[in-house]
């Protein structure tokens, strides 16, 4: 395994010390979306929300195709999120029964 060694700053709140190039995170990324690919869930929506989210970091722009590849993923988690979301709220729409009124 090769150890890698990054001196930048942090000062974006989205770099992520523990994956410190942009192909770190976007081989984690990968890692999730092919999980996610075999079994859809709001957890693996997350984390590839958050490791798209990390990606747009400063500090991984690398080149300009790195920005728009990042952008991309970010709204295509983003959308997956969102869709996880409103099923649940679905879910939890449809399993809502209302007490009934008695009338005394």
């Amino acid at each position: 395994m090769i150890a890698h060694t990054n001196h930048r700053a942090s000062g974006s709140g989205l770099y992520d010390p523990d994956l410190p190039t942009a192909t770190d995170v976007m081989t984690s990324l990968c890692c999730v979306a092919t999980q996610y690919a075999s079994e859809p869930s709001l957890d693996l929506a997350l984390l590839g929300f958050g490791l798209a989210q990390t990606l747009t970091a400063p500090e991984y722009a690398e080149s300009d195709l790195i920005v728009r590849v990042s952008k991309q993923l970010l709204d295509q988690w983003q959308s997956l999120l969102h869709a996880h979301q409103e099923f649940e709220v679905q879910q939890h729409a449809s399993a809502y029964v209302p007490p009934i009124l008695t009338v005394q």
